[in-house]
């Protein structure tokens, strides 16, 4: 393509524009969004450049035909799938940029995830007022009930049910959305006095919304700085930027190419994505050797977000999945993966049947279409999405190919314990819902990861040999040009990445508006009304994090079954207990070995069954009894007791200890009532060792973790049966 920009700067019209601006603005996504209308309040003029069109409610594309309006390299259409080599890459091209083709999910990242690689001042503290900011300006809320049906939709449920299968209920939390909720049949103004419609709940965010209820940039940002006075220009493909006499000037390739326009502005801020800015500034280093002394870290860090995909059709009785928002709930995961946390992100994802007939159609090669319907089966309304993405290492290298356009150098093996944690989320899904879970064929046959959150490419530092730009976006070397986009997060978000970008991007402009202008009390106007905007992945993310510590080395239960020998020797009375371990690192760290225990008890003199709580000291060290029962219950009339059990050591050899495991002396006393002490034996018969031994479960993620945990904890129990 470097190639190809020479050729059309000999061979096509040109003309200059005339119209010198303060600020020029490449690209109208999330980046470009914010800059163009800060800018714009901050009274600077300023031109917005998008390659793509200006898509409104009712235009996005429906076809099953490929060819009508779809992808930008065929009739420059809505999507730019790009294939990196190593990767493949979506993303949109519009006036909103990705903003028209997301998932509308506002999520911030776990404030522990923000390490060295970010620039101090932009750690998670510091940019939560301004990600406030941002869910104000997108009037952010969760997803709300179907007009139509008055209930979530399916896929909610199904998820926030497997959350509670898998007993991580709080770890699945509804996520702020960047959709207007109300009536789908009536016009109103929004907060920036643009007119939407209430979402009537289609599922088809992720293809443009025609209804006008996606709080897509173009209703909120874009259209702030074109009420303060920015000038946008659609069709305007940037091909070239080059210093000026007293700034920059920027050619780019319009009217589908026809022609060629020169723009000059005193700054410029590049804001085209991650892929497509590096792939600019690498050209304008390394093939129009027009910015010559950009850093050599360019295009180094670039990032997938750790994005992972697979598709499951589910069991008939769940409803249509095609309803909703694409996206209505997240799933935080943190989990051992060899020997290592791992930590990522799972969200429910609706399959439009748009797109599902238009991959039916134009997939390539009969077995690849066959594979796709074999997946989908022929009801697509029952077809779900699992969205995955987390934090992978974020070495990746862009660079130019032989054609000027840019290439990723990717291994997969650098994000082997993410990729291997994520693709056990299918296989442990499928097992609950009863339906298989599949990765698309991008990655089961060719091992290539699809990312729709490329990030990185440009890095952030003090000086030129560390970085591209400094902390305040500005281009090392070269005065007035500035980096605004997802291409200068430093690492990978492990969530939807829009919100980072959207806060990242208010601060920095913040700091150049008030060093350009001397103002340095200068603020968006929007400060006046920002609302403190709810963050409930964090209690996910809290939650998680002590399960994950809570768990280390995994776990074990079983149920433990005994019986009350009477004077007589008749059986009067009945203990049973779950024993659970949730973690055998801690449990065998424990000098006490402590473990809890819950279940019913009765007893001979205690009229009724009882719920019983407390914990069970198994093989605890320096002590000389077996194990120790500390319990708790409440008899039938509101009295509380304590009881105390012992399994004592019944002399040398295992055959003596073993009938010492098997003998319980209880002792159970009235907290109110000192003088109310009742004294029993509590047996365990051998057909009761057999069920107990039988009821032993390991948890654990995956099934070689249980596996290993249970052979920790046989081994452990073993050896305290044989006193080793």
């Amino acid at each position: 393509m470097g190639e190809e920009s020479r050729s059309d700067r000999e061979t096509s019209p040109s003309e200059n524009d005339g119209q010198r601006v303060d600020a020029l603005v490449v690209g109208s996504g999330f980046g470009g969004a914010v800059a163009a209308a800060r800018l714009a309040q901050a009274g600077f003029s300023v031109t917005v450049l998008e390659r793509g069109r200006r898509w409104r409610a009712g235009e996005f594309p429906r076809s099953p035909q490929l060819h009508n309006d779809w992808l930008w390299n065929s009739d420059h259409g809505l999507y730019d799938v790009r294939w990196l080599d190593s990767m493949l890459s979506l993303q949109a091209a519009g006036w909103g940029g990705g903003s028209l083709v997301y998932a509308n999910v506002f999520a911030r990242p776990a404030p522990n995830l923000f390490d060295e690689r970010w620039p101090l001042g932009e750690r998670r503290a510091d940019l939560d007022p301004y990600y406030d900011l941002a869910g104000t300006m997108l009037e952010v809320s969760p997803v709300s009930v179907d007009p139509k049906t008055g209930q979530f939709p399916p896929r909610t449920a199904i998820l926030e049910n497997l959350g509670q299968r898998l007993n991580i209920a709080p770890a699945t939390i509804r996520p702020n959305l960047a959709v207007h909720f109300g009536s789908p049949n009536l016009w109103s103004p929004n907060t920036h006095t643009v007119h939407q419609r209430g979402c009537s709940f289609v599922g088809e965010c992720i293809l443009g919304c025609n209804q006008g209820a996606k709080n897509s940039l173009d209703y909120n940002y874009l259209a702030v700085a074109e009420q303060n006075g920015a000038r946008a220009i659609t069709d305007s493909e940037v091909v070239r930027i080059e210093p000026d006499d007293d700034g920059w000037a920027i050619w780019s390739r319009e009217e589908g190419g026809a022609r060629r326009v020169r723009r000059t502005a005193s700054r410029v801020f590049l804001a085209a994505g991650s892929v497509a800015t590096t792939e600019l500034l690498l050209r304008s280093r390394d093939v129009d050797t027009t910015l010559p002394d950009l850093s050599p870290t360019l295009g180094q860090g670039f990032s997938g977000n750790g994005d992972y995909i697979a598709l499951s059709n589910v069991r008939q009785g769940s409803g249509d999945l095609t309803t909703g928002p694409t996206i209505t709930t997240t799933t935080v995961l943190d989990v051992w993966e060899r020997s290592e946390p791992v930590w990522f992100q799972v969200q429910d994802g609706a399959v439009p049947p748009v797109l599902a007939a238009l991959l039916d159609r134009k997939l390539p090669l009969p077995r690849v279409r066959a594979w796709w319907r074999s997946r989908r089966r022929r009801d697509s309304r029952r077809t779900m999405a699992l969205l995955s993405m987390g934090r992978d290492a974020g070495t990746g290298q862009l660079e130019l190919d032989k054609q000027g356009e840019a290439r990723l150098r990717w291994l997969n093996r650098w994000q082997a314990p993410l990729y291997h944690a994520e693709g056990r989320v299918g296989p442990a899904v499928a097992r609950i819902i009863g339906s298989p879970v599949r990765t698309p064929i991008s990655w089961s046959l060719f091992r290539r990861p699809v990312t729709v959150h490329p990030l990185g490419g440009v890095p952030t530092g003090g000086d030129r040999d560390t970085a591209v730009v400094g902390p305040d976006r500005q281009v090392h070397g070269y005065p007035g040009l500035y980096v605004m986009d997802g291409s200068v997060i430093p690492a990978a978000t492990g969530a939807n990445p829009s919100a980072t970008i959207l806060a990242s991007a208010e601060r920095a402009m913040e700091g150049i508006i008030r060093d350009v202008t001397g103002d340095h009390s200068w603020r968006a106007p929007e400060w006046e009304r920002v609302r403190r905007v709810p963050v409930p992945e964090d209690e996910a993310y809290r939650w998680m994090a002590d399960r994950r510590r809570q768990t280390a080395g995994d776990g074990i239960f079983l149920d433990e079954t005994m019986h009350e020998r009477s004077a007589r020797g008749a059986q009067a009375g009945r203990l049973q207990v779950r024993l659970e371990i949730p973690s055998l690192d801690s449990f065998k760290a424990d000098p006490l070995h402590r473990l809890p225990v819950s279940g019913t008890l009765a007893l001979a003199e205690v009229p009724g069954t009882h719920s019983v709580t407390g914990h069970l000291n198994m093989f605890p060290q320096h002590d000389d009894h077996l194990m120790k029962y500390d319990l708790e219950f409440t008899d039938e009339h509101g009295q509380a007791w304590s009881a105390t059990g012992i399994k004592r050591q019944g002399g040398r050899g295992p055959i003596a200890r073993y009938r010492g495991l098997t003998t319980v002396d209880i002792t159970a006393r009235r907290v109110n009532d000192p003088s109310a002490v009742l004294s029993t034996v509590f047996v365990l018969h051998p057909r009761n060792v057999l069920a107990n031994g039988r009821s032993m479960r390991a948890t654990g993620f995956t099934a070689a973790r249980r596996v290993k945990a249970f052979l920790v904890f046989s081994k452990f129990f073993v050896r305290g049966v044989f006193g080793l």
